[in-house]
């Protein structure tokens, strides 16, 4: 017989920690940890990482002993089955030092608890099957925990040393206790005669269908579960329904599944079987290529292929913004409506026709088609053939013709607001234009690149926390990742000193171009004829595909009141002035006589003189030398 001193030897060569149990239940002897609680109480604990050990006196004066698994790094497979069909199925487990109990007036002690040693440096939770059902706890793994290991009523069943795990092995233990689960349930639920045939039908079906068992393994449990019931004078009917119900699945006909298994054993529907949730294949997790750099440098990878050249390429996020009448908006109405009739713009190339979709969140329908109109008579004068079934634009106006009565919904929310307003963060409003362009691209068979105009107008933010702009952002980004390209429009930092578009710069991070637009002051502005032209300077803040060339270098337009778009270095008043005089076939010296009552000194006029001649923006004053 083993007595407790022979067990306190071996559970020290193991490396084992024991806590001392009470004699009447499973809970620890406790001790004060020296500290005290918040309330000013003594702390007690039984944990040996609050400090707590016991002598071997201690433990020897106590009939019960527990092990404390998180000291010991050890996990215990408890089978706690209250009818002891888990029991039948302990087999399964990987062997180690086991313990039971004497059931049922047997004389051969059950195992009910099996410790093993859990690999190192691998999280280990518990785990536990049956708990929130009616049948209760059936078998759970205890990491963390005590468990009772040593008291009167206990038998080693297993003399061995516990089994050192390893990664994979631990993993294929979690498994197996799931397995068990399975069949401990199916047990439970065997049918008496005269309807098991149906209900192995049932088990063969749910295998086939939700597990990625071999053939072989699925009759190795099924035969298990057979003889666990006593159910084995037709055992090889039994288990030829194994193939033929995988013989059905690959022949795409019909078989039997979890819903005729819930039907027969009279399950909740809506509850559904967790001890089929417990076996169900795991989709095989996705895993990252690896690119060495020699692989790397010989991938053919997509290079990025351009709408409008440089400014807007397929798959992109950008950005226009500037402050009040800097023409923003009517160079984005604009460059849509090149984009979709495959038309040049202000020396931006068109590489590629592609649908546009235009937003227009704050100005009245009839103000837009005004700047429309303009637009496209400068197309008509330039020989450029609008592309009008290309070209969708929603408005307010239209919003409210079509039953829209409040506009359009929010893009985004503040998340100061109150819950009930904030509970999306602007998801329906972003839901209306994602299903919006679907339908265009419907319709045209190609995905087209949609404008926003503007923010302020179709957001309800706090433009300076960088969280309020995340799900907007995330969203043109997921958009442009799915082939809708766009371009939101916004206005400048309010601040005198400040620089780049209102609000939070986290916004700017995964933009590709961002343009700002800034209306000319007094010294750069010149004469044009008509009420409302744009004379604005153009400044990249943000150029990912072109950033440091030539093409990133500011630059003035202007568009007149019939839609002629000029596009200019960043000259200023006096610049305009000589060109103005150079059509006049003056040359530099009879600038400075023309101009002697203005600001501006001789030095200065030959200085701007040679600059437009090597900008090419005026003529060269002497023919060039010829060999």
């Amino acid at each position: 017989m083993l007595t407790r001193q022979f067990l306190l030897e071996k559970a020290k060569e193991w490396d084992l920690t024991l806590i001392p149990l009470s004699n009447n239940t499973k809970k620890p002897q406790s001790k004060w940890t020296g500290k005290y609680k918040e309330d000013g109480e003594k702390e007690y604990s039984w944990k040996k990482s609050k400090g707590i050990t016991y002598s071997d006196k201690e433990l020897l004066a106590a009939r019960r002993w527990g092990i404390d698994h998180e000291a010991s790094g050890t996990v215990d497979a408890d089978i706690d089955d209250s009818e002891r069909h888990a029991h039948k199925f302990r087999d399964l487990l990987q062997p180690t030092f086991s313990i039971g109990k004497k059931l049922n007036g047997t004389g051969t002690p059950t195992t009910n608890h099996l410790l093993y040693f859990k690999p190192e440096d691998v999280e280990i939770k518990s785990e536990s099957y049956g708990k929130r059902t009616d049948a209760g706890c059936i078998i759970e793994l205890l990491p963390n925990t005590q468990s009772k290991y040593v008291a009167d009523d206990l038998y080693i069943t297993h003399d061995i040393a516990p089994k050192r795990l390893t990664e994979s092995q631990y993993q294929q233990l979690r498994q197996t206790v799931k397995e068990i689960y399975f069949l401990a349930m199916a047990s439970r639920h065997y049918p008496k005669a005269g309807a098991r045939d149906e209900y192995i039908m049932c088990l063969a079906g749910v295998m086939a269908k939700n597990t990625d068992w071999s053939i072989s393994k699925r009759e190795d449990y099924l035969k298990r579960l057979l003889i666990a019931n006593n159910d084995t004078d037709d055992k090889k009917n039994r288990l030829d329904k194994i193939k033929k119900q995988e013989k059905k699945l690959k022949e795409n006909k019909n078989i039997y599944g979890i819903p005729a298994l819930v039907k027969l054993i009279k399950a909740d529907a809506k509850e559904g079987l967790d001890w089929i949730d417990a076996i169900k294949k795991v989709k095989e997790q996705k895993r990252y290529p690896l690119v060495s750099a020699r692989q790397f440098i010989t991938n053919n990878y997509p290079l990025p292929k351009f709408l409008m050249w440089p400014i807007f390429s397929e798959r992109s996020a950008n950005q226009i913004y500037g402050g009040y009448e800097s023409g923003k908006t009517m160079f984005g109405l604009s460059v849509a409506m090149h984009m979709c009739s495959g038309a040049d713009f202000v020396e931006f190339k068109s590489r590629k026709t592609v649908p546009t979709a235009y937003i227009e969140g704050e100005l009245p329908a009839a103000k837009i088609r005004e700047r429309f109109n303009s637009i496209l008579q400068g197309m008509k004068d330039r020989g450029e053939n609008f592309n009008f079934d290309w070209f969708h634009i929603l408005t307010k106006d239209d919003l409210a013709m079509n039953g829209f009565k409040y506009g359009f919904e929010s893009i985004a929310v503040s998340r100061n607001l109150s819950e009930k307003d904030a509970e999306d963060y602007g998801r329906r409003g972003r839901q209306y234009i994602s299903n919006w362009i679907r339908d265009i691209a419907k319709r045209l068979g190609q995905p087209p690149f949609f404008f926003l105009d503007n923010i302020t107008a179709l957001a309800d933010i706090d433009e300076n926390r960088a969280q309020d702009w995340t799900p907007f952002i995330q969203w043109i980004t997921n958009e442009k990742n799915k082939g809708f390209a766009n371009c939101f429009m916004h206005h400048s930092n309010k601040s005198k000193k400040g620089k780049g578009s209102s609000g939070s710069t986290a916004k700017e991070r995964l933009l590709d171009t961002s343009m700002e637009f800034e209306k000319l002051d007094a010294k750069h502005r010149f004469e044009m004829s008509g009420n409302k032209n744009v004379q604005c300077k153009v400044r990249f803040d943000k150029a990912r595909d072109f950033g440091g060339s030539m093409h990133d270098k500011d630059f003035i337009l202007t568009c007149t009141e019939e839609g002629k778009w000029t596009r200019y270095p960043y000259l200023d008043r006096y610049d305009f002035m000589i060109i103005a005089a150079d059509k006049r076939k003056l040359t530099a010296k009879d600038m400075v006589e023309e101009f002697k009552n203005e600001k501006i000194s001789k030095q200065t006029i030959y200085k701007k003189h040679k600059r437009l001649r090597d900008l090419f923006i005026i003529k060269v004053e002497r023919p060039p030398f010829v060999k």
